[in-house]
């Protein structure tokens, strides 16, 4: 079982010479990373790290002085951007920035340093995406919107490829497919606000036939607006078995959901459940600001010739006339200066987050959700856009009502209100999903046009000479929106509690200090009247270098405002005054009749409350009010009046299973047995040919035999199980059998899990024992550990050695295979100075156990192909005691793979040359004849 990564490309750091020593492994790293996974870890700690977390938030302690005095920041708006930590921001200031560097070269300590801390938050990313070594991680600046852009390019599709995609979708999905002539089917959903899987299996029969143009599925796993969660496995298996590609914007889900590129889902699906490429918005993290985007693909997708950002960093070579492109896709995508501070803190969010464990994190956004939805149930007026039933994220969209008139409050005024009267920081508006707000609120194709076409800005404004920066008309204000807020998983319960209180109160009386707040129709702002101008903004012009050092002089209204904020109660207390108070401050309110600021074409699209009528209300007049434009679909299901009565069924509102179901067959129905021999597969012949000429050749297996695999998850193994799984029955038509089993020793490494292989090899009912030992806490323990790498395996062997004599196994099958032998005879030639190789068949020195090799013979191209075409569940592997260090057998199979093109009957050659020292049954020979007597090292590395 090697434990070598590969890396490729410019700028490595691992193209340096063999004998240089990069770093010892600290024993902080291994004690702070490798002693618990974190689904290990308890409640309790779980619990601390968020309140660690929240005592961390850069302006946790924030305020503002606001028309009701001075307020507390309340950030209630993570799912368009995170918040900065301190303890991450120390790291950086503390020990990136002082050793920071350019990554393109490895020369210098600053530049090697950067680099090393860039390829680990890569390979942090890696690991906790499960990326396998068939996909590619690619940093990208401008966030999800660049990740799309950036496999649009990598396709270089010649022909407009037909795109699946769900009402979720984001402008930044949805646009770029648009304007490469993509025929957009969009697939409508169930009553219950989900995806329709009928709907969408139809539409792929439908298209199926198409042999010109490329299907691709590019959906959302949770929608921005509403929070409402897809099942992801259920949709990319469905899209995989009628030829699609599967794209999934993670933008919204991934910072608080587990994020799997390649699942393993224990059924007659399993081999459909991998994702072709996801993207992911880290900035939106706790502790992401500044952080690049994120596409994870497979690196098959990346046909393109050119890159999509070709400049420095891309290329191979440059020579006056010409110019090479690197091939390896990570560096050949990156192209220039990327962010490189951004993308170690990148790493840095995906490490905190991973840090808790994730059934305790969907448990606290279900508590969340359905806290929220309790609290607000009530409340007829206060109307959640989308299904409250539906498995969800604590992100909610609403409007709010007014009970007499049927129209609604404008949402940046509530927006506003939020602010001024509780800190509260909401969104106000479509939140970049415009077709699907238009869904919630009830606006058909027809009306979306009529509000373009009323929104749009006169063509023959000059935008130059008028400085017109934005765009817009003097109708904004008449853009139909929502509010939009979120809890985040860290917030204490108490400020949950003082949210939901808030809201309930604006949306019982925030209308009546609607004659409070004017509004500007050019820009749909809402302020309140006696607070215009925001009175404590920072200016970089207030920085200056006159004195000969940097100063920074701040607003000179800041100290006339140095009366503390007020606490959650405080506020609660003085915003119920604020409105018992609200017709007292109407009556003094000198307002026009604001609804002739609308012509005939406007005033019939107007849907919100003036505050002029809202001051008529109050003042005890009679208003006529028109229907307004569009209703909520929600509403139009609860009642056609104006009038909602409350449900008395408790509000139901699911999050996402962390465990991955069993996907059902077509049929739906099945016996459990039918599925298990369904997930066996059968090795072609390349596979299975020269296995039985290793096994028959080396006396492998005898009748009797209990052959124990030992399984890492690598396709090599896995691929051995299933080899292994056909062999019995090859075996028994001789009348012979043999029993089969499988270990996995599980280091205790957060960036190697192997865990999901219990419920694959559940499912195929062999018997499975899974050992767990913290190696590298062991390694770090050590006086001198000149080889993690080598400790790690040996220690593995043994602990594999122990489960087999308990469990009575008599026989282990390893994986490796005849470009493993290759490989290892040459570097003991180059390293060692001696003709040595794996052993195909030997038994160890006690003399109780045989080891074998049963893919001597086989390629590991014949292997990859295989795992590849069946499915199997790759476990990816990528150990941080092996970030950057040199990797020999790399280089090796570089090597090989150069000459095997000059030399076609390489591996052949160099089999037979290895078939002596393959065939050595006993250990420590090699050592005998050397004169070196045995030695342990012998037992273990054969």
């Amino acid at each position: 079982m090697s434990t070598d990564t590969q890396t490729s490309g410019a700028g490595d750091a691992s193209k340096v010479h063999a004998d240089r020593k990069f770093y010892d492994l600290p024993e902080a790293y291994a004690l702070g990373s490798f002693k618990q996974k974190a689904g290990d870890r308890k409640g309790a700690d779980d619990e601390r790290l968020l309140r660690y977390i929240h005592d961390n938030v850069i302006g946790k302690d924030a305020s503002f002085v606001g028309p009701f005095g001075r307020q507390k920041v309340m950030y209630c708006d993570h799912t368009a951007s995170g918040r900065s930590l301190t303890f991450i921001e120390d790291f950086i200031r503390d020990e990136v920035l002082p050793m920071y560097g350019n990554t393109h070269t490895t020369t210098s300590v600053t530049a090697l340093q950067t680099t090393l801390f860039r390829h680990e938050a890569r390979d942090i990313v890696r690991a906790s995406v499960n990326a396998s070594e068939s996909d590619s991680i690619i940093f990208v600046g401008t966030g999800c919107t660049g990740a799309v852009h950036k496999l649009i390019a990598a396709l270089a599709l010649s022909v407009p490829p037909v795109v699946f995609v769900d009402t979720f979708t984001h402008h930044s999905v949805l646009l770029p497919w648009r304007e490469i002539k993509a025929e957009i089917v969009r697939v409508s959903e169930t009553a219950d606000g989900v995806l329709d899987m009928s709907v969408l299996e139809a539409k792929l029969k439908e298209y199926a036939g198409e042999r010109s143009r490329q299907l691709i599925g590019c959906f959302t796993a949770a929608s921005n607006i509403t929070g409402i969660l897809t099942d992801d496995v259920a949709v990319t298996a469905l899209l995989h078995r009628y030829g699609a590609l599967a794209f999934w914007d993670y933008a919204s889900a991934a910072p608080y959901v587990q994020v799997d590129m390649n699942p393993v889902v224990p059924s007659v699906e399993q081999g459909l459940a991998y994702k072709d490429a996801i993207f992911i918005s880290p900035h939106k993290f706790v502790g992401g600001p500044d952080t690049p985007g994120i596409l994870v693909a497979k690196k098959k997708l990346f046909v393109n010739a050119v890159p999509s950002g070709c400049g420095g960093g891309s290329v191979f070579f440059v020579s006056r006339t010409g110019h090479r492109y690197l091939r390896e896709v990570e560096a050949r995508e990156e192209g220039g200066t990327p962010s490189i501070v951004g993308a170690i803190r990148c790493g840095l969010a995906f490490q905190l987050k991973d840090a808790i464990d994730p059934d305790f994190l969907s448990s606290r956004e279900e508590q969340l959700c359905r806290r929220m939805m309790d609290a607000w149930r009530d409340l007829p007026d206060l109307v959640v856009l989308g299904n409250r039933k539906a498995k969800r994220l604590p992100i909610v969209s609403f409007v709010i009502r007014h009970p007499a008139s049927g129209l609604f409050l404008h949402h940046n005024f509530v927006c506003a209100l939020l602010n001024d009267l509780y800190g509260i920081q909401a969104r106000g508006g479509c939140a970049c999903a415009g077709p699907y707000a238009q869904d919630l609120l009830g606006i058909d194709e027809d009306l979306a046009l009529r509000y373009e076409e009323l929104l749009a800005e006169n063509r023959m404004l000059d935008r130059t000479l008028l400085r017109r920066y934005t765009e817009h008309s003097e109708r904004e204000v008449l853009r139909p929106g929502f509010v939009r807020l979120n809890l985040s998983f860290y917030l204490p319960d108490a400020d949950v509690d003082f949210v939901l209180e808030a809201v309930r109160q604006v949306a019982r009386g925030g209308w009546t200090l609607l004659p409070q707040y004017v509004f500007n129709p050019e820009t749909g702002e809402w302020k309140h009247s006696r607070h215009q101008v925001f009175k404590e903004r920072k200016w970089l012009g207030s920085i200056s270098y006159r004195t000969g050092k940097f100063s920074y002089h701040g607003s000179e209204d800041e100290d006339n405002f140095s009366a503390p904020a007020k606490n959650p109660k405080e506020v609660l207390q003085e915003a119920e005054q604020v409105y018992a108070y609200a017709a007292k401050a109407a009556n003094r309110a000198s307002l026009a009749d604001q609804a002739v600021m609308f012509d005939d074409d406007s005033a019939k699209l107007r849907w919100f409350l003036l505050p002029s009528e809202a001051q008529q209300l109050l003042q005890g007049d009679t208003v006529a009010f028109q229907e307004p434009p569009f209703t909520p679909p929600v509403l139009r299901a609860e009642s056609s009046r104006t009038k909602i009565e409350p449900s008395d069924d408790p509000a139901q509102c699911e999050t996402a299973p962390n465990e991955i179901a069993a996907l059902p067959g077509n049929s739906g129905e099945g016996k459990s047995e039918d599925v298990t021999r369904f997930l066996w597969h059968s090795p072609p012949k390349q596979i299975f040919k020269p296995f039985l000429k290793a096994v028959t050749e080396f006396s492998m297996i005898a009748d009797g035999d209990r052959v124990l695999v030992c399984l890492s998850g690598g396709k090599d193994s896995l691929s051995l199980l299933h080899t292994l799984r056909q062999f019995q029955f090859y075996f028994r038509r001789k009348g012979k059998k043999f029993d089969l089993g499988a270990v996995t020793v599980d280091p205790g490494s957060p960036l190697y899990d192997p865990r999901p292989l219990k419920k694959y090899l559940a499912a195929l009912g062999v018997p499975y024992f899974y050992e767990e030992q913290c190696i590298v806490d062991q390694a770090s323990a050590l006086p001198e550990c000149t080889s993690i790498c080598s400790f790690c395996s040996r220690m593995k062997r043994g602990r594999i050695y122990a489960c087999a004599r308990r469990e009575g196994y008599n026989v282990l099958a390893l994986g490796q295979h005849l470009d493993d032998l290759a490989e290892s005879f040459l570097m003991s030639v180059f390293h060692n100075g001696r003709l040595r190789t794996m052993k195909a068949n030997y038994t160890v020195r006690e003399g109780d156990l045989r080891v074998t090799r049963p893919f001597v013979y086989v390629r590991e191209k014949n292997l990859r192909k295989f795992a590849e075409e069946m499915r199997l569940p790759v476990i990816a592997e990528n150990c941080p005691a092996c970030f950057e260090a040199p990797k020999e057998r790399h280089r090796v199979k570089q090597l090989l793979a150069a000459q095997e093109i000059l030399f076609p009957k390489l591996y052949p050659s160099l089999g037979s040359a290895m078939h002596p020292l393959m065939a050595i049954n006993r250990t420590g020979v090699e050592s005998k004849l050397l004169r070196n007597g045995f030695t342990a090292a012998d037992s273990d590395t054969d």
